[in-house]
């Protein structure tokens, strides 16, 4: 490939960034830790955020090379292969970088990181071609993309029948019927798998809530039966009920 483009390129970011982790995601849940949420009837008590963070193919202006065209935008990481990064010949602005009419498709941008100042296509018979070095102007950079509201193993809340709470469980692949149920004389504290909800209140609108820290006793620990325990644990629901308590009133207060 030949460039009509400029003669200049970032090298040591390019090598920085094209060896980087691509791909690499965290996952946020909401609400967070002691934060006070809602969530109306049928809908989940905790969600998640995944950010994700890939490399980017920028070029700065359109170019021509050859029989390839690229358009100025920015070209996605969509994966490695072979010591090779690969990006979408679909910019983010909707353009597409593509080669003449009678020539063979491209498939997509890449850059080996071998020859990390040489930009390539692979056309879909998987021939690849390469321009000159240095002949193309273009950065590699990291970026980040969050997608919010993601589904998260949760509890769906189905109302209230006196002082019991039903609850139906969201696996992310089916949501179940409302086979839980929690009763708020045992205490406002309920627990689900490793996530704890401090009730404020609830009735046929939706439930308020706060997701408080993990409990230290996790699913199958083995705890010895003592006096002592069991006063803890009572203390710890006292204590719990009564800010829970205080939360509801001044809650009600808020909504009168």
């Amino acid at each position: 490939m030949r460039s009509l483009g400029l003669l200049s390129l970032l090298f040591c970011s390019i090598v920085a960034n094209a060896n980087s982790a691509d791909g690499t995601c965290s996952v946020t849940y909401r609400p967070k830790t002691n934060e006070t949420a809602f969530a109306a009837v049928g809908s989940s008590l905790k969600i998640a955020d995944r950010t994700c963070l890939s490399n980017v193919l920028i070029i700065p202006f359109d170019t021509e090379s050859g029989a390839v065209t690229i358009p100025q935008g920015e070209y996605p990481s969509i994966g490695q292969k072979d010591g090779k990064v690969l990006f979408s010949v679909n910019n983010t602005s909707g353009m597409k970088a593509d080669s003449c009419f009678f020539c063979d498709p491209i498939e997509y941008l890449l850059i080996d990181r071998k020859r990390p100042k040489t930009l390539c296509s692979l056309s879909k018979l998987n021939l690849e071609s390469c321009a000159n070095d240095n002949s193309i102007s273009y950065t590699v950079t990291q970026k980040s993309h969050t997608d919010l509201g993601q589904c998260a193993p949760s509890l769906v809340y189905f109302g209230r029948q006196g002082t019991v709470l039903k609850f139906a469980v969201n696996d992310c692949s089916s949501i179940s019927k409302p086979t839980l149920t929690y009763d708020l004389s045992l205490g406002r504290v309920i627990r689900f798998l490793d996530d704890r909800y401090s009730v404020i209140n609830a009735d046929n609108q939706g439930i308020y809530y706060r997701r408080i820290d993990k409990s230290e006793l996790k699913n199958n620990d083995v705890v010895p039966e003592t006096i002592e325990t069991a006063k803890n644990e009572n203390s710890n629901n006292a204590v719990e009920l009564a800010s829970t308590s205080l939360q509801e009133a001044n809650l009600k207060e808020k909504v009168n």
